[in-house]
């Protein structure tokens, strides 16, 4: 592998340099908390090159990040502008970017206000503190969430995931989280007592394998968590930002039915797409809680900064100029049909999911196929269940999406 050349512009004040490839300086430097497989260099579009100059179709997208795909022009353009004039303000002032993309955010959603931060744990870790703050004065603490489900990796979002792989060696666990099975109603009541708080889902679970709710589902647990009058807590960090065709996925699941218009849950967690790349993540709390945080109850240094609300911004306004809700929704309807024929001849048992959202669920082992594709060109991500994820672009072509479905037939 080539040493790589590097020059001032790439690095600012470092100034011209030679690198060694990454994978060594990561075996000394970096802790090896992830499995990493290629070294990457350079995006575009949907297209990713590695240190040897390897060119990869990438329908991972950073596990539904890259919703605009790599260095698009709308993101670098924004990223400039912004950078220029302010990149970084405390909290204990206010920005013009943060109050225009929480008034965007309000408008897709309802009434309600925004919580800033940076990640989708960290949006979850809100939701979390919104949930026992709420319930405190009538000793409620407890969340319930699903089998299956994945909500980050501090230790409050590991206590809430519903897979036991992620709290292996990190016990004792935060206390207060009840796993109850996914799209079960009854287990969700059987659940509930005098300390639960709220109860918390995934409208499609990703890491669980791209399991989609069902719409009586959701429609009943918005009825049991108002009877019993707890919280009703979305995490839709890998779901949401229009990655189903809709802002929201339980706008999407709900579509056309007569309630639809009236569920909303009382909590949202959002990250990924809603950066396009640059972390960003945002908890919008129904209106009756919306001012449950008072000055120093809950925080973040880099939450809402000037420079990633504007990103945020220049995302959104793309997705919704180029009508890429309505765009991916039928991109996902050509990859999902062409996956389908594949079933035939290879070794696929089912394909799921919405949008830019669907799973392949393998025979064999998902992490092995995965090396496959990747070996082929193609990127994509292994969920539990021998499930492979593919996460595209909102933009992503019709004609990249055929070379996808190209690719899956030589792998496999």
């Amino acid at each position: 592998m080539s040493i790589i050349r590097m020059s001032v512009s790439d690095f600012g004040a470092v100034g011209v340099m030679a690198l060694e490839p990454a994978k060594p300086l990561y075996d000394r430097c970096v802790v090896p908390s992830y499995a990493r497989s290629i070294s990457v260099v350079r995006g575009s579009g949907s297209w990713i090159w590695d240190e040897d100059g390897k060119k990869y179709l990438d329908l991972g997208g950073g596990v539904a990040v890259n919703c605009l795909g790599h260095a698009h022009p709308r993101i670098v353009e924004a990223l400039q502008n912004q950078a220029s004039r302010l990149i970084h303000a405390s909290n204990l002032y206010y920005n013009q970017p943060q109050g225009a993309l929480a008034s965007k955010l309000v408008s897709l959603t309802g009434e309600g206000k925004v919580f800033f931060c940076n990640s989708g744990a960290e949006a979850n870790e809100t939701l979390i503190k919104l949930a026992r703050r709420t319930g405190h004065p009538r000793g409620r603490f407890e969340v319930i969430t699903a089998l299956n489900s994945f909500h980050g990796r501090t230790m409050a979002g590991i206590s809430a995931t519903g897979q036991q792989k992620v709290k292996e060696t990190f016990e004792p666990l935060l206390p207060g989280f009840t796993h109850v099975p996914y799209n079960d109603l009854g287990a969700v009541e059987a659940a509930i007592n005098e300390r639960t708080a709220a109860v918390l889902i995934e409208g499609i679970q990703g890491e669980g394998g791209i399991q989609p709710a069902r719409v009586d589902y959701l429609l009943g647990l918005r009825e049991l968590t108002q009877k019993h009058g707890i919280l009703l807590l979305w995490d839709g960090v890998q779901c949401g930002c229009y990655r189903t065709g809709h802002f929201h996925s339980y706008q999407t699941l709900l579509e056309g039915h007569p309630q639809a218009a009236s569920f909303v849950p009382d909590g949202i967690a959002m990250a990924k797409s809603l950066g396009g790349g640059f972390p960003i993540g945002a908890a919008w709390i129904r209106a009756p809680y919306a001012d449950v945080f008072q000055p120093g109850s809950h925080g973040s240094t880099f939450g809402g900064t000037p420079l990633a609300c504007a990103v945020s911004l220049s995302v959104l306004a793309e997705i919704e100029e180029k009508k890429l809700p309505e765009h991916i929704v039928q991109m996902g309807l050509r990859l999902t049909k062409g996956l389908e024929k594949l079933k035939a001849t290879k070794p696929i048992v089912d394909i799921r999911g919405i949008g830019g959202m669907i799973g392949m669920v393998l025979q064999d082992d998902a992490p092995a196929a995965c090396a496959r594709l990747r070996e082929a060109g193609l990127l994509t991500v292994p969920a539990t269940g021998n499930v492979l994820r593919f996460l595209p672009p909102l933009n992503v072509s019709p004609e990249e999406i055929d070379e996808a479905l190209v690719l899956v037939e030589k792998a496999l």
